[in-house]
This record gives C-alpha cells, structure tokens and sequence, in this order.
C-alpha cells in the first residue's frame, strides 16, 4: 500500500488565520504524486470522546490536533505534517515511505528532537493504519478524563510518546527516551530516525540550524502556536506570524558577520562555563529541556 499520502491538521477557531500556507505551498511544490488531506472542523468526528468534546468546547484547536494527528493516521495511515513543516528532500522522504510500506518488522517511523534529551517528532511521523504507536496515543487521549485540564503541562506530545515505549519495555533508563544515536534504530514496531533527519533545526527562543545533512528530509520551523503570552516562546511564535522562515533564510544568515561572531561568542562562553562532562553543563541541558517541555509561566 501506498503511504503517500499528507494529513494536515487546522481548526482556525475563533477566527485564527492559518498563517502556514506558505509551506503548504512548498509541501505542493515539493512533494509531487503524494495526496493531501485537509482535516479540521468540518470533517472531522467532534464529538468521538469526552477528550475531544472538551478542547472542541474549550476551542483548543492545537491540542485537540495532537489527538486527531494520531486518530488519521491510525484510521487511514500515511505521514502526519504540522503545518510549520518545510520538506527539503522529496526523494529521500520517498525512500523512507516506501520502505515502511513494505517492512515487516516495524508499522511506523518518528525521529527526535534534540541530541542530548531525545524528543520525539509530534511534528511529523508516519504510520500503516492501525499500527501499534497509533493504537497506544489514541487511547492515551480517550481515557484521559479531567487530565485534559492540566494539557499544558503534562500532555506534551513527545513525553506521551515516550510512554509508549516504556510501556513496551524499552528505555527504560531513561525514561521512554532514546538520544545519541547516529543510526536508525528500530525499537517495538517503530523506527527511530536521528535528529538531522526531521529536526535539522533546534527549538529555542531564537531556533538555529545546526543539524542540516544530506540525509535531512524535512525541517520544523517551531511556530510555537501554544505558548501564551506570558510564555518563554512568545518571542518566537509572534516573530512566526509576521514572518515564515524558510530553510534558504537559515543559511543565508549563517553567511554573515553577525552570524559567525555571535555564534563563535557563544560557543566560547558554552566552553568556558560549562565544559563537557561537568555537572554545570549537566544541570543547564536539564533545566533547557524543562523549559521547552514546560514553559516558563
């Protein structure tokens, strides 16, 4: 079976503009031969689960699709979008598509997020229908009952799906996560990409290019849609919204002055004050990764 096929996902309640055309636009330029779906409002079965009736009464538009991105994939298969996503290499995507559509040892591929912490891509992933991954991350959201109200702090994407793993009994030492590894692995029926491969760029209040290779197949520009305004990422979602980066942009800023002192500035201090293997640069990777899982409020 083919699994050309691209779910994306927007609600625009309250009137929100869906400010990621433009990447859709590269993702028809790009992509050609691959079918697009469009979910949102209109098609899309509201009233399935408590989960689902609450954020549609809260008009929660962007956890409400963290539900749904699992829901088409486990009911119709193919690979999931976010629409902040810029696709890079269409042959390479090709690749990986077809090689999931015939494998018999696993259902499903995701990548990560960061070297250091893991993360996993809820940004893009793709799945056979009714793969053991997809199964595991709708149930999760149907049974959550009043969970749903502490969303912002506990239903973040990549840490639901490190429960997966644990739950199957695989890094469990660190907690559902897998980080440092240079190769695919595959690990209970899902294959695991390294982070160049759908995450070439790193979250931050400012994302920066540092992970670009010839195996990266897309990149996610984190328009950071569910931060509020008192957030740590405010920044950065209203930087997205009157400008849409693109890949070309990141390396044409690399290229000059500024670029290269800040980043040889940086680098410095990065060496001096938290050299490899201390605990200082140990407790700082921590306290980064809670403030991206978590948010400072």
């Amino acid at each position: 079976m083919s699994l050309k096929v691209v779910h994306r996902i927007f609600f625009g309640f309250g009137g929100e503009k869906d400010i990621y055309l433009e990447y859709f636009q590269n993702w028809q330029e790009k992509l050609e031969g691959y079918e697009f779906r469009h979910w949102n409002a209109n098609n899309l079965p509201l009233d399935i689960n408590p989960y689902v009736k609450a954020m549609v009464e809260l008009q929660d538009g962007v956890f409400l699709s963290d539900y749904f991105r699992w829901w088409v994939l486990r009911e119709y298969g193919g690979i999931y979008l976010d629409g902040d996503i810029e696709i890079i290499n269409k042959e390479a995507l090709d690749i990986l598509l077809d090689k999931l559509s015939i494998s018999e040892e696993y259902d499903a591929i995701i990548g990560i997020e960061s070297n250091e912490k893991g993360g996993y891509t809820s940004h893009s992933m793709a799945s056979k229908p009714n793969s053991a991954i997809s199964n595991f991350m709708c149930e999760i959201y149907e049974n959550l009952g009043k969970i749903y109200l502490a969303r912002k702090e506990l239903l973040i994407g990549p840490k639901i799906t490190a429960l997966y793993f644990l739950d199957n009994g695989s890094f469990t030492q660190t907690k559902g996560y897998i980080f440092g590894f240079k190769d695919p692995i595959i690990a209970n029926r899902v294959k695991i990409y390294p982070k160049d491969y759908f995450s070439a760029i790193s979250y931050g209040k400012t994302p920066i290019l540092e992970d670009l290779t010839e195996r990266s197949v897309l990149v996610h520009h984190y328009g950071n849609s569910w931060w509020e305004r008192d957030s740590y990422f405010f920044i950065q979602k209203q930087a997205m919204r009157k400008r849409r980066k693109m890949i070309k942009d990141y390396l044409q800023e690399q290229k000059t002055l500024k670029f290269k002192f800040k980043q040889g500035f940086k680098n410095f201090m990065i060496k001096i004050l938290f050299p490899i293997g201390s605990k200082r640069r140990f407790w700082i990777k921590n306290l980064v990764q809670k403030i991206v899982h978590m948010g400072i409020k």
